[in-house]
């Protein structure tokens, strides 16, 4: 009833968490009421003690369908694609013909990209249970992911005509396929006819950021920042939510920054700032702006700690370009442009090196190139070349640029470097 919006209130969550709690501490070695914990504790945004729940559920019986169903969900909602993947899949082996089993997998194969594959673990879950909407909502987001449009918004339609409940999810859905076809109008009539559920669950984010998103999108700028304010002010700062919520969470601290910024409040964006950079997982990307004005006031040490903080604090799965740019600007800020050391245990230094064992499985070659040049104002020679060298194997290697490049100027004499610079990708 939660998860489908039938009753999103808080006394029904609350009764959630305390009997599944109680089904955990009357059989602590079912793995059926551990799963079920875990799915509560996730609906609840509390992803970090689910997913503990979650994997002693496989733990105490890894052919439980419902463990691994549980695990599944839970990872997806972290954006641990192939983890969910593995654990669907081994659900889908054990319960073939669950429709619920099949459209959790074709859940995971959505947000692994897989759409065709997704689209036919939908249409095998709707098959086994035409009553269910679930696996219905799920072909209608993949179609909409995958670019199909007008069949999404067609199939969202359907549904609002065709079933008398998961009205609010359903909703949510056909907003999205508005925004996407840039019908704000249409997509706020949607968001209109929503009543937002209290807290900070993933469809009271959605539904808030849709609607700044729209209203801002139509030249109603004051109003979007009512709801964009509202959204940061109801998550928590220990938000452990989906990770899809913390990302809406960052944009509306992204939208507010230029609405401020725009008007010439400049306080009020250094405010917002440093409330966005006090989050943990925050992207560096808004670290950057908040040392750029601390630069510009002559607080080159502060402005370094705070891309130390962030970087070190950063999301794994942050973009490795945006990671790579923050590295580049913390080590300017450290070095003065190449002429000091780091210290070898210093906050820049251990970032620089997290940043690095990031970039190793990373197959952008402009990030390894920033990184590269970051590594070689630090003075870390042998680090720089092997950046390099993973920056030409993923076929960007710049010999135009490299060779006037103030980065590398300390390097550039270098037989190893004059090398690389003869290796075109």
């Amino acid at each position: 009833m939660y998860g489908l919006g039938l009753d999103e209130s808080p006394e029904r969550l609350r009764t959630a968490l305390d009997e599944s709690a109680l089904a955990v501490q009357l059989a602590p070695s079912d793995a059926r009421a551990a799963a079920t914990r875990a799915v509560a504790l996730a609906a609840a945004d509390r992803l970090t003690p689910a997913l503990e729940e979650a994997r002693r559920a496989t733990a105490l019986d890894p052919r439980s369908v419902e463990a691994n169903v549980a695990l599944g969900i839970v990872l997806r909602l972290r954006q641990d694609t192939q983890g969910a993947l593995a654990a669907c899949r081994r659900a889908a082996d054990i319960a073939p013909n669950d429709s619920r089993v099949l459209t959790a997998l074709g859940e995971a194969l959505r947000e692994a990209g897989q759409y065709p594959q997704a689209m036919e673990m939908f249409g095998q879950a709707i098959d086994l249970d035409q009553e269910a909407i679930t696996p219905q909502l799920g072909a209608a987001a993949t179609l909409l992911k995958s670019g199909s449009l007008l069949h999404a918004q067609a199939l969202y339609n359907v549904l609002l005509q065709n079933w008398d409940y998961g009205e609010s999810r359903t909703s949510l859905g056909a907003a999205a396929a508005m925004i996407a076809l840039q019908n704000y109008d249409g997509a706020l009539a949607f968001y209109d006819g929503l009543t937002i559920p209290e807290g900070s669950t993933l469809p009271a984010i959605l539904a808030l950021y849709g609607k700044g998103y729209c209203l801002t999108r139509l030249g109603r700028e004051v109003e979007a920042e009512y709801f964009l304010s509202t959204l940061v002010e109801r998550v928590p700062v220990d938000y452990d939510g989906p990770a899809r919520g913390r990302d809406l969470l960052f944009d509306a601290y992204d939208d507010l920054v230029a609405y401020f910024r725009a008007r010439g409040r400049d306080r009020k964006v250094t405010a917002i700032l440093r409330s966005a950079c006090e989050r943990p997982l925050a992207p560096t990307r808004l670290a950057r702006p908040l040392a750029e004005q601390l630069e510009t006031k002559k607080q080159a040490g502060e402005a370094a700690a705070v891309l130390e903080k962030a970087i070190l604090s950063s999301d794994p799965l942050e973009d490795p370009l945006d990671l790579t740019e923050s590295v580049l600007k913390m080590v300017r800020l450290r070095t003065a442009n190449g002429t000091r050391r780091l210290a070898d245990d210093s906050p820049a230094a251990r970032a620089l090196v997290l940043a690095a064992e990031r970039l190793e499985a990373c197959e952008i070659g402009a990030a390894h190139y920033r990184l590269a040049r970051a590594q070689s104002l630090a003075q870390q020679r042998a680090a720089a070349f092997t950046s390099l060298e993973r920056a030409r194997r993923a076929g960007y290697l710049p010999a135009d640029r490299m060779t006037g490049e103030p980065d590398f100027a300390r390097f550039r004499q270098d037989p190893g470097f004059q090398e690389l610079l003869k290796q075109q990708p």
